[in-house]
């Protein structure tokens, strides 16, 4: 710095943002309201995730990810910082509560589905339909989880060093 507080090379720190001050809630209706705010917003964030994924498949295929990838994240969230594997873990279940409300055969959302034809028709479908449908989804699930965890043990670090 010169005399005047000029910097020889034109460099010098200056602040880039602002830091919120942290603030202890003052009542357990504060908590709530600030969780649920937190909730509310992962909420939205994740379904929007889901829309792109149905809107926008090619450019968002890449991004999904099974039970390998989600446990290497969370070993370096749980790592780097053990508070930043509480919002995780949050988003994990809102991912997994949507997906298991989806009507998807072999999940909750597939039986609400069956419950709700068989409410407008006034008769269940019949067994073995029922029984096919759960059946194909089933396999189906099961292939995406063993692709997805194929393609993420591929994806690993370990995995990428052991064979280059």
């Amino acid at each position: 710095m010169d005399a005047d507080g000029v910097a020889k090379i034109g460099v010098q720190l200056a602040p880039n943002g602002s830091v919120s001050q942290y603030r202890r809630p003052n009542s357990i209706f504060e908590v709530l309201s600030l969780a649920a705010e937190q909730f509310q917003s992962m909420f939205i964030t994740t379904v929007q995730g889901f829309w792109s994924l149905i809107t926008d498949f090619s450019s968002v295929a890449d991004k999904v990810s099974g039970p390998v990838k989600i446990v290497e994240q969370g070993s370096k969230f749980a790592s780097a910082n053990a508070r930043t594997l509480f919002p995780f873990t949050a988003i994990i279940s809102i991912n997994l509560a949507i997906i298991n409300i989806l009507p998807l055969p072999a999940l909750d959302g597939g039986q609400l589905a069956f419950l709700l034809v068989e409410g407008l028709r006034g008769k269940p479908l019949p067994a073995k339909l029922q029984e096919n449908v759960m059946q194909t989804g089933l396999v189906l699930l099961l292939g995406l989880g063993l692709f997805l965890m194929v393609r993420d043990t591929t994806q690993l670090e370990v995995f990428q060093r052991l064979f280059q």
